[in-house]
């Protein structure tokens, strides 16, 4: 769906019709597409271990942010929850769970977990 907007975006952009300027338009998207770093691939791949992610799960859980199983497994799920996290706090929405992301996850799962 967001490559097919970016399609239609570039084609717009240029003003462009016909089969040919569509044919343009679809090389220059996938161009920027695979200019487009992937977070989540580069996120999953980090190595941490299987008791820190399950810490992380119960912080974000505690949070409202994550809504899977805490199992320790480093997951797409739970790589979004953490963004999520990161998004609302003010963190480069990347999905690593540095010592400093875990940290600020503690803390805010404390205070949550106070207030509730």
């Amino acid at each position: 769906m967001r490559y097919t907007l970016l399609i239609l975006a570039v084609l717009l952009f240029c003003g462009c019709t016909g089969k040919s300027a569509e044919e343009r338009a679809r090389a220059e998207a996938e161009k920027i597409k695979e200019s487009i770093p992937d977070v989540e691939a580069k996120a999953l791949a980090q190595t941490i271990s299987p008791d820190a992610v399950q810490q992380a799960q119960q912080a974000l859980t505690t949070l409202n942010e994550y809504q899977g199983e805490v199992n320790g497994q480093l997951d797409a799920v739970t790589v979004n929850a953490v963004q999520a996290f990161q998004v609302a706090n003010g963190f480069t929405a990347d999905g690593i769970l540095t010592e400093k992301i875990q940290r600020a996850l503690q803390e805010a799962a404390a205070k949550a977990a106070t207030k509730g």
